[in-house]
């Protein structure tokens, strides 16, 4: 098992553990509470992967491609909902769904064939979500300002679509991979009305996704977002 895979279960569970060891000796319960966060993601694919297969495929096939035009798009529109329970203001459990957005690339070139030299593009777009689940870690600094710390494990579904078009032919070809990956977050928030919390957050998402199939990445997603505490 990979070491990636190992912290995170690991995390996973010791979120259960503190959370239950907390609920028993809090004499200030925090509450249960809801929330969402929007903002941008950052995904660190490697288009190498994509190239190597599109190569490999020309190969067997006894020819060969050259590439003279690439765009990358890294940077999307990311969120998560959230619902989870303080059991005092130090410790809660925080369960997650989170979409990380989408990664798309496009290559243009040459195939170089035997029966001729024809174009070649290659439309990719990769994408993840699912859920998580976190410990959250607080630290109160007044009545309205936190920090918090989020360790956690999230199970998404990596999936990749690519569109090969060479000439006036397209194949398309697809991929999906569902595994779990470390989460961990840092964040602020500040609180307003005793319920109503305002906040930050950087998460990373390290190594979802799967070398054999869909290919492996991580995803940095920074956000702004509410919460309500009943």
């Amino acid at each position: 098992m990979k070491l990636e895979r190992m912290f995170s279960r690991l995390a996973l569970a010791a979120a259960g553990v503190v959370g239950v060891a907390a609920a028993a000796c809090a004499d200030d319960a925090g509450g249960a509470y809801f929330g969402g966060n929007f903002g941008r993601a950052h995904n660190t694919y490697d288009t190498g992967t994509i190239d190597g297969q599109v190569a490999s495929d020309a190969t067997a096939a006894g020819d060969t491609v050259s590439y003279d035009g690439r765009s990358i798009r890294r940077m999307s529109d990311g969120w998560w909902v959230d619902a989870g329970f303080l059991f005092n203001p130090y410790v809660g459990l925080e369960a997650d769904f989170l979409h990380l957005g989408e990664f798309k690339y496009v290559a243009s070139g040459t195939l170089h064939a035997t029966g001729g030299d024809q174009s070649i593009v290659t439309r990719t777009e990769v994408t993840s979500h699912g859920p998580a689940l976190s410990l959250l870690l607080r630290l109160p600094f007044t009545q309205a300002l936190e920090a918090d710390l989020r360790v956690g494990d999230y199970y998404g579904k990596a999936t990749s679509n690519t569109l090969v078009t060479v000439g006036s032919n397209s194949a398309p070809g697809s991929a999906s991979k569902s595994n779990s990956s470390l989460l961990i977050g840092i964040g602020a928030a500040y609180t307003i009305a005793a319920h109503w919390s305002f906040r930050g957050d950087v998460l990373r998402v390290n190594k979802t996704g799967d070398d054999a199939t869909t290919g492996t990445f991580s995803v940095n997603l920074v956000t702004l977002g509410a919460s309500y505490t009943f």
